[in-house]
């Protein structure tokens, strides 16, 4: 039922951190809040090249195109276009970190396709315990009073929500782009239920690092924002919204966000290009070469 990823904001550090081993261990920056501002140096040192309203005929080669308002720089266009590739090998690594990205599990993140998890951390079928001691080496590093809140992204049938556990305000929001009258309650009891196990979890003694401080998380009151934007029917966008959540309101209150297929896209290009991928300057410079090509075997690639 619940995702692994949990991210937690130290109110000391003020970085985030992952806390399962998808993203990181080492606080860094995860993403570029906005792509379109971020230049990413071509291998060949070309100029940066602004994609405008006309695209390339190439790119109906692509399982995914971006849109001009996207305003993607050439060299992420490039990426972009290496990464959603209908004709290059699935299985070709992506991304290498604490996990590793193939183009297959790029897919999802096609318009209209669910976003899906392979690794679940908090879940029924392991005790808070098993959990630390699985996850130790990015754990370990925790101390319970630089936690500001935790992100934890729950999946139920495909459909993604997201509660934040606010240490600050003692409250438990719950974000959710599609909401259900029908499931309301449950996912409150939900949310409930994932801050009991949390409070478990921290109250081992590895985060220990102030006697005074109870942790007492499973007792904050369960809250939905009012207003909250909504997804568009049959979107299949839950998941990216609730990415775009952790990504865009790490601290802030306003969770007004706007999510469209652009926003798919450029979620996969910064996972490839941050520096945390150990792969980043050889999918930029197989992405060059990838663009080359293709450009060479269609002659009206530009009109």
């Amino acid at each position: 039922m619940l995702d692994p990823t949990v991210v937690v904001h130290s109110s000391e550090s003020g970085k985030t951190s992952d806390l399962t081993g998808i993203m990181p261990i080492q606080p860094k920056k995860l993403f570029h809040m906005d792509i379109t501002r971020e230049a990413t140096t071509p291998p060949n040192e070309q100029p940066h090249v602004r994609v405008g309203a006309v695209l390339p005929k190439w790119w109906t080669l692509i399982a995914f195109e971006p849109t001009a308002s996207m305003m993607l720089t050439d060299s992420q266009a490039a990426v972009a276009a290496y990464i959603f590739s209908d004709t290059l090998d699935r299985s070709e690594e992506l991304v290498i970190s604490d996990e590793i990205g193939y183009r297959s599990t790029f897919r999802c993140l096609v318009p209209e396709r669910c976003v899906e998890s392979r690794r679940y951390a908090l879940s029924d079928k392991y005790t808070p315990a098993e959990v630390i001691s699985d996850f130790l080496v990015t754990y370990v590093s925790l101390k319970i009073s630089h936690v500001a809140r935790v992100f934890i992204p729950i999946c139920e049938e495909l459909h993604w929500y997201l509660v934040i556990v606010d240490f600050k305000s003692r409250r438990l929001i719950i974000l959710d782009s599609l909401p259900c009258v029908e499931k309301h309650q449950q996912r409150k009891r939900n949310a409930i239920k994932v801050a009991t196990y949390l409070e478990a979890m921290l109250d081992d003694h590895i985060f220990d690092d102030d006697k005074s401080k109870v942790v007492d998380c499973s007792t904050f009151w369960p809250m939905t924002p009012f207003g909250l934007p909504t997804q568009k029917n049959r979107s299949n966008d839950s998941g990216v919204w609730v990415t775009s959540w952790i990504r865009e309101c790490t601290l802030k209150d306003d969770f007004n966000i706007q999510v469209n297929d652009s926003t798919r896209m450029r979620l996969a290009v910064d996972l490839v290009l941050e520096k945390y991928n150990d792969l980043c300057l050889v999918i930029q410079e197989n992405a060059w070469q990838y663009r080359t090509k293709v450009e060479a075997e269609h002659e009206d690639i530009w009109e």
